[in-house]
């Protein structure tokens, strides 16, 4: 590619300079040529002219007169009484006018005109036959006078026919040559204005040429005033140097940064004075091989961040600007060097600013975990004895009591499990269980769950499958539920005797689900509103429909989340519709086969720390005719699991001393019975139960508290994948492509050398520091790399700089790590240059 775009270049470069070239002797060619053809018009003009003046003095008609007279002369001799001296005078004195005559037709070119030449050739032959009698004796000439007489007609008619046709001709071939010299002459004044045009356009060109001269070297005299002012007062410094290094010139900005004097500076090595002597070989080697892979025409001027030395031992960060040039046969490298010290000081500042945000964001992340667990436990002993209350025989009263509190606890569920979600939601939006469902069955589980509430203020709640039955999905019908749940719980606070509808149809590649209620509806203004966070708008029904305003705001975040979105349509007094738009995903075979069969006796060991919760899940398992051994911490558990096999262990997360992790964990490893018995998680912690941790620990499944006797029993009875841990990648491809949608691949890959460039440099650095560097010296250095290592996601190069950064902190060794960073870096770069010629992500946006 960038051959081809070098190739283009010269070509639209070549173009113009070719035709400088050429345009000089067009124009001389052009002149030539003019004057060439106007030369030849004079001299054919002239020829005529001559031709003209010839007929214009009647030479032929002369010529023949003369002959006429000696033939008329020589007939009266003949016919008279002649001497025979007198009749050889008169025919001696015939023979010059007949040759003259010749020659005039010849110049006047009649001659050559059909019947001149015959004529021509009886008279000359009449004129050779009498020369002949000249030198004869007088007896001969006396005998040959009457033939001499009697041929004298034939030769005057011969004679008057040549005047006649010449005449004739003559006058015809004038006319011509005046037609011709007409026109010759028209051409030749023509092109004697034609090269006058020419040669003046070319005098003014010329001087279009000069004047312009004249003014690129005011502008060029100007430009170099203008150069020499920025040059003298950039506050960057600028050096010129050649292609070995030496220094040719620079600004005092230059003198000023690095403390040199010019006549020091001037003619030394600037990698030698300028860069501190350990660092000189590999920067000396980054700038010549940057120079001689780029293109400035192309590329623009490269830009490398590099250390550098004062005069007084201090050494501080220079960014720099190269670029080579040829000025005048010379080639140049021309850099601009700027310290960057305080913008290095202003980047770990925002560093440190986004790390002390970020363990704030975990602080609270933390204590969202810790809340969960706290408010969580208490509230599955209070749901889970209620159910088993509702379970004993009761008096109506009791009843009353037992639905109160059943109501009064879900209320308060739902208000945790509200405020928990969006914490998870912003905490790991990425997590997704699909699995196959049944569509149509989990809707209307959700009306059947919502119809009891919509009938106590009044409304009847429908279901209609547009399309007709969905059938199984695969997908996320936890998610799926919540948001359906959601839409019908705010259709039904805010609609009072009247009808919701849920509607099902399949468009294409698309599932909607729609919510349309007849109740209170929502002002244009408010539409949006109502999907933030904490947002109540109800003014009516004397505030009746309570809530914390996080229901909506909840549901549009999982539809997100499950690649859909969720829109309202609404005007006041006429109802509102929501509408779940999500990609149809259909199942991907027939539900598997659920674990241990429908009715098989399972062997469990329940690991819980609390005693409520532990005699409520005892109560639900064995009420399904399960086999339970409990255990009141993890360490009990641990023994009772390496004592025999069970099918099941079910164990909480957070407890003392061994948690949840820890036993799952040491029960995988110790190789017990129990090694490969399933073990599912059970935890209030809605933030701590992350995958990785769950696969690394071996752990199969995960339940959130508080447990439901069904949802417990789902558990035991679905059939899960391993866990296996991810492969260890060295970059998150994910968060490239979410950066190359966000900024564009072009400045990804910017961002991306940038990055290639600042880790080269950082490890050179760390690299001169020694094996056992000053823990000031190298925590800065590390902690530079580590923040810019995190914009491509965390991996293993991250994780070993977090470590030896925790090294460098509490004084540990730290030569394993700083032994580990090349190998891994290398890994790094070679993903990052691999990422570079990515083709960019195709765009993916939400359904609307």
């Amino acid at each position: 590619m960038a051959a081809r775009r070098e190739t283009d270049v010269r070509r639209a470069e070549s173009g113009p300079r070719l035709w400088q070239k050429l345009r000089l002797p067009a124009a001389v060619f052009v002149v030539l040529a003019g004057a060439s053809v106007i030369l030849a018009l004079a001299l054919d003009a002239r020829r005529r002219f001559e031709q003209l003046d010839l007929m214009a003095s009647g030479g032929v008609q002369a010529e023949i007169a003369v002959v006429d007279a000696g033939l008329k002369r020589l007939a009266g001799l003949l016919e008279g009484d002649a001497s025979p001296g007198d009749t050889r005078a008169a025919i001696e004195a015939l023979q010059a006018p007949i040759q003259q005559l010749g020659a005039a037709l010849a110049q006047s070119a009649l001659l050559w005109e059909p019947g001149y030449a015959a004529d021509m050739a009886r008279l000359e032959s009449f004129a050779d036959e009498a020369a002949a009698l000249i030198p004869a004796p007088d007896a001969t000439l006396a005998q040959r006078r009457a033939d001499l007489a009697r041929t004298l007609p034939q030769q005057q008619e011969v004679l008057d026919r040549l005047a006649s046709s010449a005449s004739q001709d003559q006058a015809v071939r004038a006319a011509e040559d005046r037609e011709i010299i007409a026109n010759s002459l028209m051409r030749l004044v023509a092109l004697t204005i034609a090269l006058v045009l020419v040669l003046s356009a070319g005098a003014l060109q010329l001087l279009r040429l000069y004047l312009r001269s004249r003014e690129q070297a005011d502008a060029a005299r100007r430009a170099s005033a203008r150069l020499e002012a920025i040059f003298r007062i950039s506050a960057d410094a600028i050096l010129v140097t050649d292609w070995s290094g030496r220094v040719i010139d620079c600004n005092r900005a230059t003198l000023a940064i690095f403390g040199h004097q010019r006549e020091r500076l001037c003619g030394a090595d600037a990698m030698e004075l300028l860069f501190p002597a350990e660092l000189q070989g590999r920067q000396r080697t980054r700038v010549v091989e940057a120079l001689r892979t780029s293109d400035p025409r192309l590329d623009g001027p490269l830009r490398l961040e590099l250390e550098a030395v004062h005069a007084d031992g201090l050494r501080f960060p220079v960014e720099v600007s190269l670029a080579a040039a040829r000025v005048e046969g010379e080639d140049i490298i021309v850099a601009l060097m700027r310290d960057i010290s305080a913008r290095r000081r202003a980047e770990r500042e925002l560093t440190e600013a986004r790390d002390q945000a970020l363990a704030g964001e975990q602080a609270r992340a933390d204590f969202l975990a810790v809340m969960s667990h706290e408010m969580r436990t208490p509230l599955n002993g209070l749901a889970g004895s209620v159910e088993l209350l509702d379970q004993t025989p009761l008096d109506m009263r009791q009843r009353e009591l037992v639905s109160v509190l059943r109501a009064s606890a879900q209320i308060l569920l739902d208000h945790v499990n509200s405020v928990l979600d969006i914490a998870r939601s912003e905490a790991r939006p990425s997590e997704a269980e699909m699995v196959d469902y049944d569509l149509d069955r989990l809707v209307a589980e959700c009306i059947a769950n919502q119809s009891g509430f919509a009938a106590v203020v009044g409304n009847r709640i429908d279901l209609r499958a547009i399309t007709g039955p969905v059938g199984l999905l695969n997908g996320e019908p936890a998610r799926l539920r919540q948001v359906i749940l959601n839409l019908l719980n705010n259709a039904v606070k805010f609609t009072r005797n009247g009808r919701i509808i849920v509607e099902t149809e399949v468009m294409g590649g698309t599932l909607e689900i729609r919510v349309l209620d007849t109740g209170i509806g929502i002002a244009p203004e408010n539409q949006e509103k109502i999907f933030d966070d904490f947002v109540t708008l109800d003014a009516s029904y004397e505030r009746r429909s309570g809530g914390t305003g996080l229901g909506l705001g909840i549901a549009r975040r999982l539809a997100r989340i499950m690649g859909g979105d969720l829109t309202v349509e609404s005007a006041p007094g006429n109802g509102s519709r929501f509408t779940l738009r999500l990609p149809l995903q259909r199942a991907r075979g027939e539900a598997a086969a659920r674990a241990g069969g429908g009715g098989e006796t399972l062997s469990v060991l329940l690991i819980e720390d609390n005693d409520i919760n532990r005699f409520i899940a005892q109560n639900f398992l064995e009420s399904a005719g399960h086999q339970v051994l409990t255990a009141r911490s993890g360490l009990e558990g641990l023994t009772a699991a390496q004592a025999r096999h069970f099918d099941v262990i079910l164990t909480d997360i957070s407890m003392p001393g061994l948690d949840g992790l820890q036993v799952a964990r040491r029960i995988r490893d110790g190789g017990g019975p129990s090694a490969g018995s399933r073990i599912l998680a059970v935890t209030a912690h809605s933030l701590a139960a992350a995958p990785e941790a769950l696969r690394r620990a071996g752990i199969d499944g995960c339940l959130e508290k508080p447990v439901g006797r069904e949802s417990l029993l789902r558990l035991l009875r679905q059939p899960l994948e391993p866990l296996l841990p991810p492969p260890e990648e060295a970059l998150d491809i994910q968060r490239l492509d979410e950066l190359a949608r966000q900024i564009g691949q072009g400045a990804l890959s910017a961002l991306i050398r940038q990055m290639i460039l600042d880790g080269e440099a950082i490890l050179d650095r760390l690299g001169a520091l020694g094996p056992e560097p000053a823990p000031e010296d190298a925590r800065r250095l590390v902690h530079q790399m580590a923040g810019a290592v995190s914009t491509f996601g965390t991996g293993p190069l991250h994780r070993c700089l977090r470590q030896l950064q925790e090294a460098l902190r509490t004084g540990a060794p730290v030569t394993a790590h700083l032994e580990a960073l090349p190998p891994l870096w290398q890994r790094m770069r070679a993903a990052l240059e691999e990422a570079e010629i990515r083709p960019p992500p195709e765009r993916t946006d939400a359904l609307t």
